[in-house]
């Protein structure tokens, strides 16, 4: 295993999972500023997921030749709630 690798896994190994709110924060702007009232259900929905696509954190790590997190960071687990929504004692 070269140094690269083993800094990788030992960042891995160390990052903290936590529950990522950002895309619920997202979200929740979105219908805040949504002016568009007169939009169909599916088409608000469709306007939502690309605002949170638009706006969501990209983790790109140093020395990472595959790139990319589901969450803002490492070991950050998304919610999905333009998909689905649970409460705490759900998860």
């Amino acid at each position: 295993m070269n140094s690269r690798i083993k800094i990788l896994r030992q960042n891995s190994l160390d990052a903290i999972p936590y529950i990522s709110e950002e895309r619920g924060m997202l979200l929740t702007e979105f219908y805040q500023k949504d002016i568009d009232n007169d939009a169909s259900v599916p088409v608000k929905r469709a306007s939502a997921l690309s605002y949170i696509l638009n706006n969501k954190k990209i983790f790109i790590g140093k020395d990472e030749l595959i790139v990319g997190e589901r969450g803002p960071e490492p070991k950050a687990t998304p919610t999905y709630p333009e998909i689905c929504v649970h409460t705490r004692e759900d998860l």
